[in-house]
């Protein structure tokens, strides 16, 4: 019976390890961020990984047929450049020992890159196996960064040059300047120490946004005092006449995000029309918040744009070349807005022109709209 007993240990040693190596095998392909697939050299799926499935979104029919064409199949439905995919994966069927590497685009946007080596077991080839890895957000974060050092060395650069000048002049020549003139360069320089300001501002709320840093600090106030204080600042800015027209409403908001709202609203109007197109700022409460309406009477915004202008560094056609801006001062309205609980949109103003507009959720509203609605007395008075 002992030896009985010995031979059956003896002969379950190598079933055990053969189970024990399986194991580690897929907890080791469990384990990894990258999408495995192992395909025989008859064309069969013989492995792959959980993270496969999920990043090439396989049905689970197909992912159980384990066949190799119906996941191409599959998987070309997806990409923007099919024939390129499935011409590289036949060169590489043709070519059992070749190696390879590429970057593939999806058509929703995201990116892999997927690289190819044969399966070898004790010398001899079994297979190929296949990983892809997502590289989506570290591409994302590549191209903002690109973006944003763009936008440091040229777009600062400009009002940090007139500036410069400006100085330069008042030191050399201000004591010969007539009044008139040195009052000119004081402006300019104040309002290119403004510009500068702000882009800078508009660079780091973009980064403390993108870093989950920004949490709103939410105050009740007078949304339309403030909105009135910061047309009329802006009129300095941007040379234009702005008609403000805004009810009596209070709000829990955070104050300092709100000026960027509107001023940020205000400037790219200015920079995206002549400079005798009228600009209209109005405040309007809701029953469960407010709304803020900056509108234009220039070209308006193409339908193609409307979505496109409030992602980061994307920007419409301007009239003004010779200072763009930085392509993020929409999209910081936008997450602003998201801030407070609303969302910011575009749409065609009638008449012509476009109407910017942006919605804040109060946490607590208190505001009787019959009362709103009355406002008009106030609201002629700020205009």
């Amino acid at each position: 019976m002992r030896i009985s007993l010995g031979r059956v240990r003896v002969r379950r040693r190598p079933d055990l390890e053969s189970a024990n190596a399986l194991s580690l095998l897929e907890a080791t392909l469990e384990s990894t961020a990258d999408g495995i697939l192992v395909v025989s050299t008859d064309g069969k799926i013989t492995r792959f990984n959980q993270q496969f499935i999920r990043m090439w979104r396989i049905p689970p029919d197909v992912a159980e047929s384990r066949d190799d064409e119906r996941a191409l199949a599959h998987a070309v439905e997806q990409l923007k450049d099919p024939e390129g995919f499935l011409k590289r994966v036949q060169e590489l069927y043709n070519d059992p020992i070749a190696e390879s590497f590429d970057v593939l685009h999806f058509k929703d946007g995201r990116i892999f890159e997927r690289s190819s080596k044969p399966q070898i077991v004790d010398g001899e080839r079994v297979g190929r196996v296949w990983s892809f890895r997502d590289v989506t957000e570290r591409n994302r974060l590549d191209d903002l960064k690109d973006n944003l050092l763009t936008a440091v060395s040229h777009e600062l650069r400009t009002p940090l040059t007139a500036i410069v000048g400006f100085s330069s002049t008042l030191e050399r020549w201000g004591v010969t300047m007539s009044d008139d003139d040195v009052a000119d360069l004081y402006k300019r320089l104040s309002n290119n120490a403004k510009k500068l300001q702000r882009l800078v501002g508009d660079l780091l709320d973009f980064d403390r946004l993108a870093r989950g840093l920004v949490e709103p600090k939410r105050e009740r106030t007078d949304l339309g005092e403030l909105v009135t204080n910061i047309a009329r600042e802006s009129e300095q800015i941007t040379g234009r006449h702005i008609r403000v027209a805004a009810d009596d409403v209070v709000v829990s908001v955070d104050a300092a995000k709100i000026e960027r709202i509107v001023e940020n609203l205000i400037i790219n109007a200015a920079r995206h029309t002549a400079p005798e197109t009228p600009v209209w700022v109005r405040v309007r409460a809701r029953e469960d918040g407010c709304l803020i309406i900056v509108d234009d009477a220039g070209p308006g915004v193409p339908d193609d744009l409307k979505e496109i202008i409030f992602e980061p560094f994307k920007q419409g056609p301007t009239t003004t070349p010779q200072s763009p801006g930085v392509g993020i001062g929409l999209s910081l309205v936008a997450r602003f807005a998201a801030l407070h609980g609303g969302h910011a949109w575009v749409q065609d103003r009638p008449g012509g022109g476009s109407s910017f507009r942006v919605f804040l959720r109060d946490e607590h509203p208190t505001v009787d709209l019959r009362d709103a609605e009355l406002s008009n007395t106030t609201s002629t008075a700020r205009a």
